[in-house]
C-alpha cells in the first residue's frame, strides 16, 4: 500500500507519494494533493498487478528519450528518416512536452497537445508529429523508464474535408507530349520522363541509376540505390525505400531501344559505376550538360517539369496540378489496362512492400472483365442446345441430397 504524507516546503505545500516495491523504499512528490491521490492509485494499481513501480521515479524528461531514441535509430534508420523525426520534435514535440519527465505525461496531455497543434496544423501533419512522440514513449517503455503509453487509445483528428482524388493519370499521348516538352528544355528530359512514366520508378530511385543499372540483354532496369541532396549539401546515395524496393522492372520494348541509342551517345558506358544522368551546370557557365557532376532531380521537377506543366503542353489536355509523382500513378494505370498483367506483378515492378499497399492505392484500377467467363456459363448452361431444361431446381436438388 502507498501513503501520502504532506510536507511543508519553502513555496508552500508539497504532497510526498511513499511505498516499497520488492524490498525498497521509494517515493516520489506532487505539488498537489489530487495529483499525489491519482499516482497513489496508479502505485497501487502497479502492486496490485505484481508489476515493477521502477519507473515512476525515473527522472528522465521527454527530450532525453527523445534522444536516446535518435541515438538508437542511427544504425539502421534512413538518415533522411531521422532528419525528418528530429524535424518533428524540433517544431511540435520539444516546445510543448521537451522539458516533461516522461513518467508524468498521461493521455489527457498527450490530447491537449493534439488539439492544440490541430489548431495550426492539418491532420496529417497531426498525425506525423503523434507517431513520433509514440514512438519514443515505445522506447521508454522498453527500457523500463516508461510503465504505460500515454499515446494509447488518444483519437487523431480527422480530414472531415476531404477533396476529390488529386492523383492525374496520364494517357500515353500525354506522357509522349510532356515528354517532348522537356526535351526542349534538355535532350535528355524526354527519357527521363518516359522512364517515369513507363517503370514507375521513384524520383531518388531514377536518379540513383547507374549504367550497370540498365541491362539491354534482358531489357530490365535494376533498382539498386537512391541518390538524394543532403541537408548540409552535397549527395547521398543510400538503400532504396525498403527491402522490396530493390527490384528488377520489366522495360517496354519502344522504351529500351531510347536507351540503347541513348548509351551508344553516353560518354561514358564503358564505365558501369557512371551515373545514367548528366548533371546540369547554373546557368552562367560555358556548358549546360556536366556528366562528371551529380544528375539533380529535384532541380529538373522544380524548375522544368512544374514550368512545362503549369504553362500548358499544347492540346494534350495535361492538368497543371499535374505532379512529378503522377507519372509514377501513371505506370500503375497503364499496368492495370494492360491484359495479363496482375495486381501482384505490379505490387513487384512498383516496389510496394507489401500488396495491401498497392491495394489500397490502385484497386479501383484492376477491373475485372468477366465477359469471357460469362460466356463460359452460358455455354454451360445451354448444354448442347438444350437450354436450361437440364437444370434441376435448386430447392429439388438439396431435397434430392437432404441438405438444406
Amino acid at each position: 500500500m502507498a501513503n501520502i504524507q504532506r510536507k511543508k516546503r519553502a513555496n508552500g505545500w508539497a504532497y510526498e507519494v511513499r511505498w516499497r516495491d520488492h524490498g525498497k523504499d521509494r517515493q516520489i512528490t506532487c505539488k498537489t494533493e489530487s495529483a499525489a491521490l491519482r499516482e497513489k492509485v496508479r502505485i497501487e494499481d502497479l502492486l496490485a498487478a505484481g508489476r515493477s513501480t521502477a519507473t515512476l521515479v525515473e527522472r528522465r524528461t521527454v527530450a532525453e528519450v527523445f534522444k536516446a531514441c535518435m541515438a538508437a535509430g542511427e544504425g539502421h534508420l534512413k538518415p533522411r528518416t531521422l532528419e525528418g523525426q528530429r524535424s518533428i520534435y524540433r517544431n511540435h514535440i520539444g516546445p510543448a512536452l521537451g522539458r516533461r519527465r516522461i513518467t508524468s505525461l498521461r493521455a489527457q496531455d498527450v490530447e491537449k497537445w493534439v488539439a492544440s497543434l490541430s489548431k495550426k496544423l492539418g491532420h496529417g501533419s497531426v498525425r506525423n508529429a503523434y507517431v513520433v512522440l509514440n514512438k519514443l514513449c515505445k522506447y521508454a517503455i522498453r527500457h523500463d523508464w516508461l510503465a504505460v503509453n500515454p499515446c494509447t487509445g488518444v483519437a487523431l483528428p480527422q480530414d472531415h474535408n476531404a477533396v476529390e482524388d488529386k492523383r492525374q493519370f496520364l494517357t500515353p499521348a500525354q506522357v509522349e507530349a510532356l515528354a517532348v516538352a522537356m526535351s526542349e528544355r534538355r535532350e535528355h528530359y524526354g527519357l527521363v520522363v518516359r522512364m517515369a512514366a513507363y517503370t514507375g520508378l521513384r524520383s531518388g530511385e531514377l536518379a540513383g541509376l547507374r549504367i550497370r543499372d540498365v541491362n539491354l540483354f534482358r531489357n530490365t532496369v535494376e533498382v539498386r540505390r537512391t541518390v538524394r541532396r543532403a541537408k548540409g549539401g552535397g549527395w547521398v546515395a543510400a538503400s532504396p525505400k525498403s527491402r522490396r524496393s530493390i527490384r528488377e522492372v520489366p522495360l517496354l520494348p519502344r522504351l529500351a531501344a531510347e536507351l540503347r541509342a541513348y548509351l551508344e551517345q553516353h560518354p561514358n558506358r564503358l564505365d558501369p559505376d557512371s551515373a545514367l544522368w548528366p548533371g546540369s551546370r547554373k546557368k552562367f557557365q560555358s556548358s549546360e550538360i556536366d556528366w562528371n557532376i551529380p544528375f539533380d532531380i529535384n532541380n529538373l521537377i522544380k524548375s522544368h517539369f512544374r514550368k512545362t506543366v503549369r504553362a500548358g503542353v499544347g492540346s494534350a489536355g495535361i492538368s497543371t496540378a499535374t505532379r512529378w509523382h503522377d507519372l509514377r500513378h501513371t505506370y500503375a494505370s497503364i499496368m492495370a489496362a494492360a491484359p495479363g498483367i496482375t495486381i501482384y506483378e505490379v505490387c513487384n515492378w512498383m516496389g510496394h512492400a507489401d500488396i495491401s499497399t498497392t491495394q489500397k492505392t490502385y484497386i479501383h484500377l484492376f477491373r475485372t472483365d468477366y465477359t469471357d467467363k460469362m460466356a463460359s456459363v452460358g455455354a454451360f448452361l445451354d448444354g448442347a442446345g438444350q437450354g436450361l431444361g437440364h437444370v434441376a431446381p435448386v430447392t429439388a436438388l438439396r431435397s434430392a441430397v437432404g441438405g438444406s
